[in-house]
């Protein structure tokens, strides 16, 4: 109880530190502000036997220059991906893409961007937001896959509709998911509160979406638990490695990265870069206080 005062505390407090002490938490899980540093990371990552999916920090987008500056910058990193032969996709959330307020002009901009991945042999991954947007994000997902393949969706285990959603995917033939435990903030009558409940609901899905020939599953998690668990259903099922990989924040759990890579497992790193970070940081840390406590121990650790 104490601990999670502290880390309530350290949340509501953290937009008055100054942004460079906030930056040397932040820097190990952004690559950096620009769409070079973007590439250089995805380079390292790459030689490292990683592949990637890039991501513009942004959301809730509330003006139509503000998603046109979005379009523009996933339009670069996807020619200057091409440019660089890097193996690396990206990653979108709709309401940076104006979802919110206007449904027809984010389906205009993902239909470009997917088309533009789609030319360079990219995949588009439509992030999963909170429970508001669920019904919407998925309905364009669909919409997006009569028009173009390379195109995939995000379901959130905590999320108790989940095996709903999943069952109406893999019905439809169109189950190319990521399974993730799910951050937001949201109600108990929509989201499983107890970590055991929440594991139990990632385990359960990813059976589902195996046992239901799921087109690909991404298995993205840092839990080691789950990941072994997740190992031993793969070998159990024997599941061909085109039909699953790993993915992983940038960041996070590298040791585990590695022992996967070297099981022969496939693992995709997420890497967000721009100059948004700040408010990613904040955001991302209102939905988690606990974080708020390695934020502690970062910013007090020697460099």
């Amino acid at each position: 109880m104490r601990s999670s005062f502290v880390n309530e505390t350290v949340v509501r407090l953290l937009p008055l530190v100054p942004k460079p002490l906030v930056w040397r938490f932040s820097r190990r899980y952004i690559a950096g502000t620009s769409v070079a540093a973007a590439l250089a990371e995805v380079g390292r990552l790459n030689a490292a036997g990683f592949s990637a999916t890039v991501d513009v920090l942004g959301e809730d987008s509330r003006s139509v220059a503000q998603v046109e500056r979005s379009r523009d910058l996933y339009l670069e990193v996807l020619a200057a991906l091409e440019a660089a032969d890097l193996d690396a996709g990206i990653s979108v959330k709709l309401s940076e893409l104006g979802l919110r307020f206007d449904p027809g002009l984010c389906r205009r901009v993902l239909d470009e961007l997917v088309a533009k991945a789609a030319a360079g042999g990219r995949f588009v991954r439509i992030d999963m937001e909170d429970s508001s947007v669920t019904t919407d994000t998925l309905e364009v997902y669909r919409w997006a896959r009569t028009r173009h393949q390379p195109v995939g969706a995000v379901i959130q285990a905590y999320l108790r509709r989940s095996e709903r959603d999943v069952d109406a995917l893999l019905a439809d033939g169109i189950a190319h998911v990521r399974l993730c435990k799910g951050i937001y903030r949201e109600a108990p009558e929509l989201a499983f509160q107890d970590p055991d409940e929440v594991n139990d609901s990632f385990r359960s899905l990813l059976a589902r979406l195996f046992d239901g020939d799921a087109e690909h599953v991404a298995i993205a998690t840092h839990d080691a638990g789950l990941i072994a668990h997740a190992e031993e259903m793969l070998a159990e099922r024997r599941v061909p490695p085109e039909r699953y990989e790993f993915q992983m924040l940038l960041g996070v759990a590298e040791g585990l990265r590695e022992r996967l890579l070297a099981h022969g497992h496939r693992l995709r790193v997420y890497v967000p870069f721009g100059d948004l970070w700040l408010a990613y940081s904040l955001r991302r840390l209102k939905e988690n206080p606990q974080i708020a406590g390695h934020i502690i121990s970062n910013l007090l650790r020697p460099r």
